[in-house]
């Protein structure tokens, strides 16, 4: 995820919150590279559902995407689980 698709994930998001959802599960198990613009991606969409009530839940975080998230402190500010059904029971 970089600055050419990030905006695209973005905006995807943003759809889904204005069609009246508050938890959104991405799931980042196949995502091999995230830039800066990526990880600005998803502090804004976690932004964006936490002031409506809501929460960005990530799951299958490997590899390098999760060292970027763990050096960023990102992986502390997103509920993070091992797998999508793990996220959709949200533990």
């Amino acid at each position: 995820m970089d600055a050419e698709n990030a905006p695209q994930f973005e905006g995807r998001c943003k759809a889904c919150i204005d069609d009246g959802l508050t938890i959104l599960i991405i799931d980042l198990g196949d995502l091999a590279y995230i830039s800066s613009m990526g990880l600005r991606s998803f502090v804004s969409v976690g932004k964006t559902l936490h002031t409506k009530g809501g929460a960005l839940r990530i799951c299958r975080l490997n590899g390098l995407v999760k060292q970027v998230f763990e050096i960023t402190g990102l992986i502390r500010t997103f509920p993070v689980y091992e797998s999508v059904d793990s996220a959709v029971i949200g533990g």
